[in-house]
């Protein structure tokens, strides 16, 4: 299990009518740290497919997300195959933001991947 802090939370706005979707977490705003990325596109059919990517590259690509859970402190994801594995990021996020991103996660995370919410 990979587990940080990430102090940067960024993800897509303005949502209505896009095709394309992103949620970064970010252990610091700089180069070289920690972060977890999620995708999605909507242009084209994709199976549910997400493109995940970390720090460590090799572990990137993308899924269909059968595991997550995003909770007022904390997003756990399941990576399925060999390179995958399980991350856990905590942040601090106010009340809209905090609304916003869940948005978002449910939309990239949508069917067939499914995303457990606490809270």
């Amino acid at each position: 299990m990979i587990e940080f802090q990430a102090q940067a939370v960024s993800y897509s706005q303005d949502l209505e009518f896009r095709e394309y979707f992103q949620v970064l977490f970010k252990e610091q705003d700089e180069p070289g740290v920690k972060y977890v990325l999620l995708q999605r596109q909507f242009e084209i059919p994709d199976g549910g497919f997400c493109y995940f990517e970390c720090d460590e590259i090799e572990r990137s690509g993308s899924h269909v997300i059968k595991k997550s859970k995003l909770s007022r402190e904390r997003f756990e994801i399941d990576v399925p195959g060999e390179d995958g594995g399980k991350w856990v990021v905590k942040f601090e996020l106010d009340d809209r933001r905090f609304e916003e991103l869940k948005e978002v996660l449910q939309i990239i995370l949508g069917k067939p991947s499914r995303m457990e919410i606490e809270g």
